[in-house]
């Protein structure tokens, strides 16, 4: 009897260790996995930056939430990732290069070539000199004079009070008070307040000003799947959050940080 106690307490002790054993290996495999893939897009934001012509010494933060990640790519896929990246905007006249700073929510990415977000959310901040630059490229591009909105429009400042944008047309001459909003998925902009030398203009100028700058920002940060949901206007600086549903994570080139190449690409 005694001898049956000692080998099934025996056979116990094996089992304890072998389990303990395992749980090390995957634990370990769990860490590596999570620094090899932060490590990875870490180099690859400031890589990214380096081809634009951007130099930047701060890398982007990257967590990947509380799911085993492991047993998620036995799957092909990221459970979740998390990444704040840092502003590495670069704005000589109308030209725009770097990105601005983000942070970014994706779960269920394929391990795939052209990584593919289940879904995504996505904030950005945007400065007034971006916003300035992308208003004057969209007048430029509409009008097809590369220095016409450089002319037109001399200067963009959002407002925190207010929760506005104040333009400023020709160096003062005449003032225009736009508010940013999301609708239907889509980036607003509407006129509160137009004047020239004091007098109010039509709304069909403020109206073609309006979706002017609601065009060049949609242009520089929003993809074929993604929409816009919220618009938060701060001092200096605008906020927008951008979600979507299986979006290739190429779209993001003018938000955020590209997306890592994928463990399985060898």
């Amino acid at each position: 009897m005694a001898s049956s106690t000692s080998r099934a307490a025996t056979a116990w002790k094996i089992f304890i260790g072998v389990l303990v054993a395992l749980l090390l290996i995957i634990l370990l495999a769990e860490l590596g996995l999570r620094w090899f893939l932060g490590t990875q897009m870490k180099g690859q934001f400031v890589q990214s930056a380096k081809d634009q012509g951007v130099e930047t010494s701060e890398e982007p933060e990257v967590s990947f939430g509380a799911s085993p990640m492991i047993f998620g790519m036995l799957n092909g896929k990221i459970p979740q990732m998390d990444m704040k990246t840092p502003s590495t905007l670069k704005i000589e006249g109308t030209n725009i290069t770097g990105q601005p700073a983000a942070d970014v929510h994706v779960e269920d990415m394929t391990l795939s070539k052209e990584p593919v977000a289940g879904s995504l959310r996505a904030s950005t901040t945007v400065p007034d000199q971006f916003l300035l630059a992308s208003f004057q490229k969209a007048i430029a591009d509409q009008s097809g004079y590369d220095a016409l909105g450089n002319l037109v429009v001399t200067g963009i400042t959002a407002h925190d009070a207010e929760d506005n944008l104040s333009v400023e047309f020709a160096g003062g001459l005449a003032e225009l008070a736009l508010k940013p909003e999301a609708r239907d998925g889509k980036l607003a902009i509407n006129a509160e307040k137009a004047s020239l030398f004091g007098f109010d203009l039509p709304e069909q100028a403020t109206t073609a000003i309006s979706d002017a700058l609601a065009e060049g920002m949609a242009e520089q940060l929003a993809g074929q799947q993604l929409t816009f949901e919220s618009v938060d206007v701060g001092a200096g600086e605008v906020t927008l959050t951008m979600v979507g549903q299986n979006v290739p994570m190429s779209e993001l080139d003018a938000a955020t940080a590209p997306a890592p190449a994928p463990a399985s690409a060898n």
